[in-house]
């Protein structure tokens, strides 16, 4: 009768023999992607991560405290067939099992030569449905030449609210921003963050015009053209805090320049670009929902 598969973390004894691990460590399906190429290759490294032979984090408590974690990161070797194994007390016999090795400073691994180029990259870490973003902070070597990575969550900042058009009584520009937002809210959660800026700064735009025109004022349907017209109300005699605030106004440019960020052909500027900063904008556009009055209410 065939064995079951141990679904359980064996580290060798002094014999070499496969020891079940007491207590049992957390250990993560991660897949690393470098700096370079992140967004291009994020779908599908995340749909590698229900690969079976997916390679492993090995978590650790951090030094630096919480949210950090440090840990090991290991990959598929091979499959171990008829291996006995041990839980310390009774041996078994007949097993497949799973080899996997750390990586060293002595395994050959893009991730070894980005970091070499001062490039550490990201962990996926997770399912394919529901993945994690980390952010590799630290790269040592520890006495036995394994490598420790040190990761910080890459984390969205605020959570998405529930967008309401209504209030622009219409009902094309309404569904456009709705349909934009929900976009915006899928790439939110994929990690894909130039789409998420791209988004972001498409429901800006629409929103500071239309919000001009509900003041009876013209608008050019241009973000940059318009937020002057913005800085022309708060700079002049007649502002009126209600429609109107600094930090809107800055916000709205923040989001702009992001946006330029994210040009194809500006390749300099768009590998500045990183995540942790792109993503700020998820919480710039609930601020300006929220004060706008464009969040359902509950």
């Amino acid at each position: 009768m065939a064995r079951e598969r141990l679904p359980a973390i064996l580290a060798p004894d002094a014999n070499g023999v496969p020891t079940l691990v007491d207590p049992q460590p957390l250990v993560l399906r991660a897949v690393w992607v470098s700096q370079l190429d992140f967004e291009n290759r994020l779908p599908a490294l995340q749909a590698r991560l229900s690969n079976p032979d997916c390679p492993l984090f090995l978590v650790m408590p951090s030094p630096d405290g919480p949210p950090y974690r440090s840990g090991y990161w290991f990959t598929f070797v091979s499959l171990l067939n008829g291996m006995p194994w041990s839980d310390g007390r009774t041996s078994h016999h007949g097993y497949t099992l799973k080899r996997y090795s750390a990586l060293t400073n002595a395994s050959s691994s893009g991730l070894l030569n980005d970091a070499q180029q001062g490039r550490l990259g990201y962990f996926v870490t997770g399912d394919a449905g529901d993945s994690a973003l980390w952010r590799v902070s630290r790269l040592e070597t520890d006495a036995l030449g394994l490598c420790v990575f040190t990761l910080s969550p890459v984390r969205i900042a605020a959570d998405l609210p529930a967008a309401d058009f209504a209030g622009l009584k219409d009902g094309p520009l309404s569904a456009e921003l709705a349909q934009q937002y929900d976009d915006l809210c899928r790439s939110a959660v994929q990690h894909g963050y130039r789409d998420v800026v791209t988004k972001a700064r498409n429901i800006v735009e629409g929103l500071v015009a239309a919000r001009l025109r509900l003041q009876g004022l013209p608008a050019s349907d241009k973000l940059f053209e318009d937020l002057k017209q913005v800085k022309q109300l708060l700079d002049g005699p007649a502002r009126n805090a209600r429609d109107w605030t600094d930090l809107e106004y800055h916000l709205c440019h923040k989001i702009r320049l992001l946006h330029g960020y994210t040009h194809l052909g500006n390749a300099e500027q768009a590998g500045a670009l990183r995540p942790e900063l792109a993503l700020t904008v998820v919480e710039d556009l609930a601020f300006l929902l929220t004060a706008w009055g464009f969040v359902r209410n509950k």
